[in-house]
């Protein structure tokens, strides 16, 4: 799941229960609060972008040096760039997981940048969406 032109990588991070701080696991203390790292519960998680060209290095300082697949494969994720058509409001998510709804306007009429391409404009109607290149390092 690479970054790129239509959206970004990311890995899911327990969040610190005394701090709110997202957990790096390969720490043995938190970063935000520094509780020892056995003592520290999980309150949820949260999503932490993996940048482009070292996606990896993210998912090992989160998830630790050595998870096991299923923690991989349940904890990162792809957040793809949309726009509602409804409104217009323009926000990220990753639509193999989360309800194709507008954080805004509860819409559901919600496309990715990708599934734009070649569809009309929603805010002027008259041009087009053509595919983009990536502006980012690699």
């Amino acid at each position: 799941m690479p970054s790129g032109w239509g959206g970004y990588m990311y890995v899911q991070a327990k969040v610190c229960s005394e701090c709110g701080e997202a957990i790096d696991e390969i720490e043995d203390a938190c970063g935000g609060c520094g509780t020892p790292m056995d003592e520290v519960e999980a309150d949820g998680y949260t999503r932490v972008v993996c940048p482009h060209p070292m996606e990896y290095a993210t998912v090992e300082r989160v998830l630790g040096t050595d998870p096991s697949e299923e923690t991989r494969e349940t904890r990162t994720g792809f957040n793809a760039y949309c726009v509602c058509r409804d409104c217009l409001s323009q926000f990220d998510l990753d639509t193999e997981r989360d309800e194709r709804r507008c954080p805004d306007c509860g819409g559901e009429r919600v496309d990715t940048l990708n599934e734009l391409v070649g569809k009309e404009c929603p805010n002027c109607a008259e041009g087009t969406f053509i595919e983009g290149e990536s502006r980012g390092v690699a």
